[in-house]
Parts: C-alpha cells; structure tokens; sequence
C-alpha cells in the first residue's frame, strides 16, 4: 500500500515517536511518500530515514490508500488539501493541543494503524465546502473541511458583505467578516463567534459574522443543499478569502459562490467516541466543582 505522510512542527520529544511510527509502516511493507514540510522537518533530525517519495501536487493522492497526518487539527486540514477529491482516507494522530479532528494520541498511534492495516475502523465522511471565485479575468475552484471566511484586512474598515441564498438576496453584512463553516468547522472559528454547535451528521451550513456592526445580526443555520452567493465591498477595494486558515487578498471585483463540494474528506475512526464525548474533554463540558 502507498501511504503519505504530513506534519510541520514537533517537539524533538515527537521524534522517537515518529521513529516507530516509520518502522512499523515498514514492517507492512507499505510505499512511503512524504509532504516538503515533513520531510525537512526530517532531514534536520538524527532520524534514519528510510526511502520516502516526495509529495509534491497537492490535491492529486489517488495512488495513495493511507495519509497519515503527525500534528493537530491545522495540520490534520492540511492533510486533507493534500487528499483534495481522492477521498483517500486520512489518520490524524494528535501531538498538538486541542485535538478535534486529529483524535489519535500518540500512545494509541500503533495499535490505530494496526488496525486500520487490518480493517478494523470505519470511515467518519465529513462535508466539504467548495469556493469558486469569478471576476473578470479570474476563475478559481478552492475547498475546505472548516470554513471560509471573508475578512477585511488587516486594521482597515468593516467590510459590507452582500449575501444571497440560491439566488435571492437575504441581507448585507456589515462586519469584520463573515463565515460559513461546516459542521464539522461549528467547533472552531465559528464557534468563537458565537456561532452554534453543529453535530457533524447535521446536513447544515452556519453564516457567522464577525463582530457585526449590527448586533440583531445572528448566525444563520441553512440546509447544505443551498448555493450561497456573496459580494464584497470595501473603502480599500480588497478583502482576504481565507479556506482553513489559508489566506489569500481578493480584489472586491470578484463574484464569490460557496456550496457543498461534490466529495468528502474521510477521517479514520477507531473508536466510538463522539461528538459529545469529545466535548467533554476538550471543552470540559459537565466538569463543576460539584461533581
């Protein structure tokens, strides 16, 4: 089997782990490739590297039946850019901190290959949203597993953001920005909005704003069937586009449309933990000095 590996940062306390996690994939024999950013992460280390292939297209992993993602939940997102339409299932073992998506702890990592390695998980299917942006001389198709947000940059002025939902306009944001996340994204940027909780079964899509001028503004849950449209304005003509956290400056010229992408990222489960049970132990949901 190929198998893709992607991390970005450790701690050189990761890297006896990392050595393991190497050996075992060896022991099945499996064909490593391996992202830049791990790599070099790599290369600087003691490690003894066996043969790894570079992975270089992001969005093109249909030779791959594993990626592997060493990190937290960003570097679980990246994973997924990696993987893009594929649908190439996707192991996020947790050395950072929060731990939503990336759910595996190191000292589970082994035996949650193992038994990946002999059918023993199933397969969590999470919605993706699909960005096209249009403008004059533009035309460009971008995903996400989180959200996509439209902020204004840097200390400028509010943004005005238009929205229209299949085709009819709803109402026009006045705001730092605006998100539209996916229930899996409900947990993050969202949720520090004051967006709601959404469980990842839900078939919904949440409009945040950030910080609205207007506060009888509230976040807006819509079925994820709908196509929802979105214009710009801003005194200094751009605004940042960001798909989990990877930002772009996007002139107000453009025609932004986001809606359900046609595929899924598909996140190994091996346990049967919850949404609500992570809650619990990452939010500290039901802890109280009574308990």
């Amino acid at each position: 089997m190929q198998v893709a590996l992607h991390g970005k940062s450790f701690s050189k306390d990761t890297f006896p782990f990392i050595t393991s996690l190497l050996h075992a994939l060896i022991k099945y024999e499996a064909t490593l490739f391996v992202s830049q950013p791990l790599r070099t992460l790599l290369q600087s280390s003691t490690i003894q590297l066996p043969a790894m292939q570079p992975l270089e297209q992001v969005g093109d992993c249909t030779h791959l039946g594993l990626m592997i993602s060493i990190g937290g939940d960003g570097t679980l997102l990246e994973a997924v850019s990696y993987v893009g339409a594929s649908e190439t299932p996707i192991l996020g073992i947790n050395t950072g901190r929060m731990g939503f998506l990336a759910t595996v702890a190191q000292k589970d990592a082994l035996a949650a290959l193992k038994g990946f390695w002999q059918g023993q998980y199933a397969l969590d299917k999470r919605t993706l949203l699909q960005l096209n942006v249009c403008g004059a001389s533009t035309a460009e198709t971008d995903f996400a597993l989180n959200e996509v947000a439209f902020l204004k940059r840097d200390s400028s002025s509010m943004i005005a953001v238009h929205a229209s939902i299949n085709g009819e306009l709803r109402t026009k944001y006045w705001a730092d920005g605006l998100i539209v996340t996916t229930p899996t994204g409900s947990t993050g940027y969202s949720l520090s909005c004051g967006g709601p909780i959404v469980l990842p079964s839900a078939h919904n899509l949440v409009i945040t704003p950030v910080s609205p001028h207007n506060l009888s503004v509230r976040p807006l849950v819509v079925p994820d069937s709908a196509v929802l449209s979105f214009k710009v304005e801003s005194r200094n003509q751009k605004f940042l586009a960001t798909l989990d956290g990877r930002s772009r400056v996007t002139n107000t010229d453009v025609e932004l449309t986001v809606k359900k992408a046609p595929f899924q990222a598909h996140l190994i489960k091996i346990d049967q933990n919850n949404l609500f049970d992570v809650l619990r132990q990452k939010l500290h949901w039901g802890l109280d000095v009574r308990n």
